[in-house]
Parts: C-alpha cells; sequence; structure tokens
C-alpha cells in the first residue's frame, strides 16, 4: 500500500522536491553552518539572548489508498465530526486570546471558524471523496493545498497573507481526523520539547493556532522561516508584545536545538552562536536600555511640561482594545488616533454596526472622560478588506483609497459612522477623516455623517449631536491650503507618514526608495512650518501623528514650531517626555529656526542628533527609528 508522507516544514500538506542532489545539499548545509548572521522581516522590536528551541510539527503518514464505494458516507460523517471537534476547539482559543490579548485579536479565529462554515468547501471535499474513492484526509490535504497554493501566488499581499489561514485550518482537521481515527494516540499542535524560561522558538512556520498554546513567561522570542509579518500571527506577536522576526530563509538547514542566538528584531537580525564581543555588545545595549526604560517609566506620572512651564499633551496611537489598556499605563492625555481599519479587516465579512458600536464603546468607556478621536476606515494601499476585491493599481499610494473609496462603499461607511456616533453617547469622541486633498471631500465626508444622524434619529438612538468633526493633513494639497478647510472642521491632525512620502516623493513602502524617505527632508520641514503657522493664525486645533510624533528625533524642532499635541504610540511617550521636561521652549524655537536655514538633510540630521545627544546624555542609535543618511 503506497503511503504519502507530509513534510513538518509545512504543516502536513506535501511539498514537491527541488530535485537536488546529495551532494548538492551536503554543500548546501556546509556552506549554512560557516554562516553566523540571518536577515528576515522584522516583526516585533525587541533584543532576546538565550537558547534556542526547535518546535516542528509532527509529521503523519497518509495512505492513498482506494476506499470501496460502500465507505464514502462513512468518511463524509468523519469530515462532519471532525469540523464539529475543530469549531469548538477554535472558539475555546478564540476565548482564550480575548481573556490575553483583546476581542480584536481573538476576532482571528473568526476568519478559522468561517472557512469551516464555508459550504462550497466542504461539498467540495465531499463530492471528492465520492468520485476519487480516497480517504477523507487525503481529499482534505490535497484540496487544502491547492487553495493554499493558489492564494500564494496571487498579487494582492494581504490576501497572500490569508493562505496562512487555510493551511491552519486544514492541519487542524487533519489532527482531528487522525484522533477520529486513533483516540489512544495524542496529537500536540507542536512537538513538545522540553524548554527553560526564556527559551527562543524556532518553528517553520507559525501559525495563529500554535501561539494559543504558547505561553509568553516561556518564551522571550519567536523566529521562523516564513511569513513576512502581515499575516495574523503577525498581529498575535505583536499583540504578545514578544520580539519576533520572519522570513528567515535558509535557518533551519544548520540551526540545532540548543544552539545560542541573539534576536534582533527591530532590523530582523539574528546571530547564530555568536562571537564573545558581539554577545557583549548586545547584552550592553540590552542593559542600558532596560535601565534607561526604568529611568523613564518612573518620571511615566510627571506632566509632560518644558523647563519654563509650556504644556504639551500627549496622545495615544492605537488599534485595538489593549492598546488603550497599555496606553492607560502611560498616563497620557488621550486618545489621538484610533485606527478603526485594523478591527475591520480581520474577519472575512464586515462587522454589523452592533458589533462596531460595542467596540468604540469600550474604548470610549476605558479612555474614562478623556477624548477618543477615531478615524474612519483608511481602506486602500497596504489596507485591504479581505471581501472587498480591490485592484493593486486603482488602489495604491497614489490611487483610489480611503474617502476616495467613500462612493462605492458607501453602505460601509454609514454603517461605521453610525455605531461611531452612537458611541459618541458614551464619552467624548471626535471623528476624523482621512486622505482629504479638497473641499470637495471633506464636504462628501460631512454629507455622509449627515445621512447617519438621520438615519439614528429616525431609529430614536442616542448620539452627540456636537461630536467634532475633523480631517487628516497628509497630502501636500491639504497642507498649502489649511485656510480653506478652518470653517468646515474643528480639528486637524498631520499624519506624518503619508504627508512625507507624498512630499518626497518615495513610497514608504518601497524600500528601494528609502534613502529619499526622510522626515528631516528640507521640503517636509518647510510644509511643517506652514501647517503650524496656518493652525496658529486661525487659532486651529492641531494635532502630529505618525512616527515623527513619537520620535526624539524630532521633538524638539516640532516644539520649537509651536506644536502642543503629539499622539503616538504609547510605549514612546517616556522617552518624548523626558525631552520635554528638559529644554527651554526658546531652546527648541532656535533650534526650529536654525534647522529650517538648513539646505540638506545631512546637515539636519547632524543637528537634531547632536542636540538630542547632549540633553540624553546618550546616543540613542538604534533605539529609534531615524537611521544614517
Amino acid at each position: 500500500m503506497a503511503k504519502q508522507k507530509q513534510d513538518s516544514s509545512s504543516g502536513r500538506f506535501p511539498k514537491h522536491e527541488s530535485g537536488t542532489t546529495d551532494r548538492q545539499t551536503r554543500d548546501a548545509r556546509a556552506a549554512a553552518r560557516r554562516k553566523a548572521v540571518f536577515r528576515g522581516v522584522p516583526v516585533v522590536p525587541g533584543i532576546a539572548m538565550g537558547v534556542v528551541r526547535l518546535k516542528f510539527r509532527q509529521t503523519q503518514v497518509l495512505s492513498d489508498r482506494t476506499i470501496d464505494s460502500t465507505e464514502v458516507e462513512r468518511e463524509c460523517q468523519r469530515l462532519t465530526e471532525a469540523v464539529r471537534l475543530s469549531k469548538a476547539q477554535l472558539l475555546e482559543a478564540r476565548t482564550k486570546m480575548q481573556k490575553e490579548l483583546g476581542e480584536l485579536e481573538a476576532m482571528i479565529f473568526d476568519a478559522h471558524l468561517a472557512i469551516l462554515e464555508d459550504q462550497s468547501f466542504l461539498k467540495r471535499v465531499r463530492a471528492q471523496v465520492a468520485k476519487d474513492l480516497k480517504p477523507i484526509e487525503v481529499v482534505v490535504s490535497q484540496i487544502v493545498e491547492g487553495y493554499y497554493r493558489a492564494m500564494s501566488m496571487v498579487e494582492d499581499e494581504h490576501l497572500r497573507e490569508r493562505s496562512a489561514d487555510i493551511r491552519d485550518v486544514g492541519r487542524r482537521l487533519l489532527d482531528n481526523l487522525a484522533k477520529l481515527q486513533n483516540p489512544d494516540v495524542e496529537y500536540p499542535e507542536l512537538e513538545q520539547v522540553p524548554g527553560e524560561e526564556g527559551d527562543i522558538i524556532f518553528s517553520r512556520e507559525i501559525l495563529p493556532s500554535d501561539l494559543v498554546t504558547l505561553e509568553r513567561r516561556h518564551c522571550q522570542a519567536v523566529i521562523c522561516e516564513t511569513g513576512s509579518g502581515r499575516g495574523h500571527a503577525g498581529v498575535m506577536l505583536r499583540a504578545m508584545n514578544v520580539p519576533a522576526v520572519m522570513g528567515l530563509e535558509g535557518l533551519a538547514e544548520h540551526l540545532q536545538d540548543g544552539d545560542y542566538v541573539i534576536v534582533d528584531g527591530a532590523s530582523g537580525t539574528v546571530f547564530l552562536n555568536p562571537k564573545k564581543d558581539v554577545l557583549d555588545s548586545f547584552a550592553k545595549t540590552r542593559r542600558e536600555f532596560e535601565h534607561y526604560k526604568t529611568q523613564l517609566n518612573a518620571e511615566v506620572d510627571l506632566p509632560a511640561v518644558t523647563t519654563d512651564g509650556h504644556a504639551i499633551s500627549l496622545l495615544a496611537n492605537v488599534s485595538k482594545q489593549s492598546d488603550i489598556d497599555l496606553a492607560k499605563l502611560y498616563n497620557i492625555d488621550g486618545i489621538g488616533l484610533y485606527r478603526s481599519e485594523f478591527y475591520l479587516m480581520v474577519g472575512n465579512s464586515y462587522p454589523t454596526e452592533e458589533e462596531q458600536y460595542w467596540i468604540y464603546r469600550e474604548a470610549v468607556e476605558r479612555m474614562a472622560g478623556k477624548y477618543v478621536t477615531i478615524r474612519t476606515m483608511d481602506i486602500g494601499s497596504d489596507k485591504k478588506l479581505p471581501y472587498v476585491k480591490m485592484n493593486d493599481e486603482d488602489t495604491g499610494a497614489l490611487g483610489r483609497r480611503s474617502i476616495r473609496l467613500a462612493a462605492e462603499l458607501e453602505e460601509y461607511q454609514l454603517i461605521q459612522l453610525r455605531a461611531i456616533l452612537r458611541a459618541s453617547a458614551h464619552g467624548k469622541v471626535r471623528l476624523m477623516w482621512p486622505f482629504i486633498t479638497s473641499l470637495e471631500d471633506i464636504r462628501l465626508a460631512k454629507r455622509l455623517v449627515r445621512s447617519a444622524r438621520r438615519d439614528l434619529e429616525v431609529a430614536k438612538k442616542k448620539f452627540d449631536p456636537d461630536m467634532p468633526i475633523g480631517m487628516m493633513v497628509e497630502v501636500p494639497a491639504a497642507a498649502l491650503s489649511m485656510d480653506k478647510y478652518v470653517r468646515d472642521v474643528s480639528f486637524f491632525s498631520v499624519g506624518t507618514n503619508d504627508l512625507t512620502q507624498y512630499v518626497c516623493a518615495a513610497d514608504r513602502n518601497n524600500a528601494d526608495v528609502a534613502p529619499w524617505f526622510k522626515g528631516h527632508n528640507p521640503g517636509m520641514l518647510a510644509i511643517l512650518k506652514i501647517i503650524v503657522d496656518t493652525a496658529k493664525a486661525h487659532n486651529s486645533d492641531l494635532t502630529i501623528c505618525g512616527e515623527m510624533a513619537g520620535d526624539p528625533f524630532y521633538t524638539m524642532f516640532l516644539l520649537g514650531l509651536g506644536v502642543t499635541k503629539l499622539s503616538m504610540p504609547a510605549p514612546q511617550v517616556p522617552l518624548v517626555k523626558k525631552i520635554i521636561r528638559s529644554v527651554h521652549l526658546s531652546g527648541a524655537q532656535n533650534l526650529a529656526n536654525r534647522a529650517l536655514q538648513y539646505t540638506s538633510t545631512s546637515q539636519i540630521r547632524e543637528l537634531f542628533a547632536t542636540t538630542v545627544q547632549q540633553i540624553l546624555g546618550r546616543d540613542l542609535g538604534g533605539w529609534t527609528r531615524t537611521t544614517e543618511e
């Protein structure tokens, strides 16, 4: 009887042989052993140093025997039972994730449940069993692998990442089919390798179901060969705050259980059995950074006030409820940017008004009287809804995105607006529209808000009729004509990430043009001054968000321009606050004036870096995102 053995590097689905000879394999492994540094995709920043533990899925041998036609019904019944078991496990996993990480991460398993409830998938499996007369395991493996390969080849990166969900569900089904066939045999998610606290976990592929069983207290980092960090596993690792690097191609060829590795999550670098000088360098950096973070966090309750008494509001950028809980630990003054689209992207269908209402209401209530600024869905470019077909070229950085999609996504937009408006009845909410480039855009946005209000009035549902409406300033056209918008909006928020890419004509997602993507480009600094001066002239509420706001490299310059509100990821608050509390406003103004007179990015970088080093008494080095020219 022929056997079909599955490869542990890709779950339990067959892998085509590459055709390499034994000699080529030996040569490749010999070369790999000489390699000590591997670069992959940075997923979660942080430095981890320790022993690596290899975790591979157990292989399962599938029989490709031919079954009798009388066995077809029994095989289909086994599928039904395996689906039932899988659903129960997924609901349990969802509950655990919701308690530990939050609702957003838990919704990842809703996508898995939706696959199991897809009747077209189940009908195809049953039909193929009847046609080919093969055991249910073989058919599930073939069909899932076919879906996986097809999705892995599409141009849309978001859909490619979702292929891992298909494989994860398929693997779970095979596990449960095996358990039903051999109930006395245990089939763990990952091979259980004895480990100590602080181990670094390596697996060829990390799937969401694997992370449910991963205890954070027994793991200080995760590294794997596949993945880009954009999939659901990456989302969960970021929520767990476990340093992680993916896409480490070739690492498994020479990595052995018990090897000592250094993981630099910020740069996506892994050092295998490093030399003493490398060990000492990273150990020193980690000690200094942890000590400095401790000092900074000790000042978390102190006000963000300059030495001459000018107060600065420090706000948080969040995507989910667990981010809000973290932000509150840093004593932030409010939520300056709630990225609503992340909640919309994790499921296989658009969330209902009621579902969104409770998410936004919970966020507002958690902030207990402080403002929560909710950005309407910023869809397009690198952010896609998996259930809406959008062409990459059509919705790219210079294509249709955000408000430009309002007409065709109007139904979705109104559902979200009604949910946000209803949440405003429970606390302070500000509504913010992204990617505004003309007065027509903001007037269309306000028309949609009026329509959503009328719907709620008819339904007799409460909302704040005076909820402030604002706009993002992230396109040069809006930045240079802000005075035209002051009558139509209550506040402005500068999205420095997009604004930089449009001012510098450098796609922020394209590594090939990274040298031109510089927030300290003289043109970018000049346009920021125009924005701040316009806001001052019209007494308009202005916040800076994006990476600039949380990068200490820019703090002095922004203070010198006259910015009084900064919104950033919560963990960046202590360092920015440290600089604010260390400077006199006149000193910041002098630095800003000097920077605006300089003509090159290298001159400006040297000015900013030197000043920050003098204030903090240390070189920030790799702790910030600003790199050498």
